[in-house]
């Protein structure tokens, strides 16, 4: 089904049901693209290499509460918050709202000649993650996120997340799409790809803009206090843990001075490749 206005998204939903509150909504500028988390998708990183990303994200997080950066100590909502200020993670977006959906299946440059997508699921289709106290290493399923803990651009954009576990699917040494995921399950899913015509992008960005003040900076909410006083220090977060990742297990795609610099930082220790070629491990 092709949706070419607001009113026809919205009109869809109503089709669906007033009484259903476990739908969850994400838009995405290209509807050739998979479902699949940042993490898995950021400077060709092997499944296992992930897991060291991660690890230099996670190490990161402030030691307590350290609102209104953070509001607990939990690693989770670390792994939130650089989500949502553009450091990769093993998170996946999703939305309660429709219309916010509907503005990432329109937004973007690149794509705007490009059909977007927009996807509808249950949340209560799968799995609830609750266990904060755990390590995150040790989930390996996929599931949805429960949370009370909403930063400014989740707020704004009405976000909740689908975490991807650790652990590949069958005998894979990679990650899995969600679509992968529930053809492997064999469940069913309850699933939904209405696709955003490339023509009319504009007239829907236009319209959620007029009628319902959804545009970039609101979305975003660009200047705002986390983005002014923290954005350079999750960029420069994003790069630091590229390249630690890389001279663990990749040092030949960086330059001499950047492995020397990553040793610098170990207190001199050299570590370089030290967990190459560990692609054959089911889980790391």
């Amino acid at each position: 089904m092709n949706i070419n206005s607001t009113s026809q998204a919205l009109t869809y939903l109503y089709q669906l049901s007033l009484n259903q509150t476990s739908f969850r909504f994400r838009g995405q500028a290209d509807k050739s693209w998979p479902i699949k988390p940042s993490i898995y998708r950021y400077s060709d990183f092997k499944r296992y290499q992930t897991t060291f990303y991660e690890k230099q994200i996670l190490s990161a997080k402030p030691h307590k509460a350290s609102p209104p950066l953070t509001q607990t100590e939990y690693d989770l909502e670390w792994l939130m918050l650089c989500q949502h200020y553009g450091i990769p993670t093993r998170l996946v977006d999703w939305s309660t709202e429709i219309l916010s959906a509907l503005f990432f299946a329109c937004h973007g440059n690149k794509e705007l000649t490009k059909d977007g997508a927009l996807y509808i699921c249950k949340q209560s289709d799968y799995q609830l993650y609750s266990n904060y106290d755990e390590s995150l290493t040790e989930n390996q399923e996929l599931a949805f996120v429960s949370t009370y803990v909403l930063n400014p651009r989740m707020r704004n954009q009405s976000g909740c997340f689908m975490m991807w576990g650790h652990s590949p699917k069958d005998n894979s040494t990679e990650t899995y799409d969600l679509q992968e995921y529930q053809e492997q399950l064999g469940t069913s899913f309850f699933f939904e790809k209405l696709i955003i015509p490339s023509e009319s992008k504009k007239k829907i960005l236009k319209e959620l803009k007029l009628y319902y003040s959804i545009a970039y900076d609101s979305i975003y909410l660009k200047n705002g206090y986390l983005e002014t006083k923290y954005g350079k220090g999750f960029k420069d977060l994003k790069e630091i843990a590229r390249q630690v990742t890389l001279h663990l297990t990749d040092a030949d795609k960086l330059t001499e001075e950047q492995n020397n610099n990553i040793i610098k930082m170990s207190r001199g220790i050299d570590r370089t490749n030290m967990f190459g070629n560990c692609i054959n491990l089911r889980k790391v």
